[in-house]
């Protein structure tokens, strides 16, 4: 078993409650833990044995440019429900982040995490 980690992919999405969040993407960092086999690919060396994070990025990247919703919560857990659903994984950890925010509701972060 191992984990392969991916820090902050950044991406747009439209997502939000206030009408204009609605109107254009805003942009989101989302970040992964997956946790798979690596045995096969330890062995071999061989990537089609094991996960490509170039396909990982591409498929949030495309989820995140065809995402129209309002809430991180559901945003998060569909994501992570989609990677599952395409990749061969033992569990996820998928945090995002949504930046736009934070300064005029005077935090640091706004982010939402799920774990399947």
């Amino acid at each position: 078993m191992g984990k392969i980690i991916l820090k902050e992919i950044e991406v747009m999405a439209r997502i939000g409650l206030l009408e204009e969040e609605q109107y254009a993407p805003q942009d989101l960092r989302v970040s992964l833990e997956l946790s798979y086999n690596f045995e096969n690919i330890r062995e071999t060396d061989d990537i089609s044995l094991g996960i490509d994070y170039c396909d990982v990025v591409s498929s949030v990247r495309e989820f995140c440019s065809s995402y129209d919703g309002k809430t991180l919560e559901r945003f998060a857990h569909l994501l992570s429900i989609r990677l599952k659903e395409g990749f061969p994984l033992d569990h996820i950890k998928l945090t995002v982040d949504k930046p736009r925010y934070t300064k005029k509701l005077g935090l640091r972060e706004i982010q939402v995490e799920v774990e399947r």
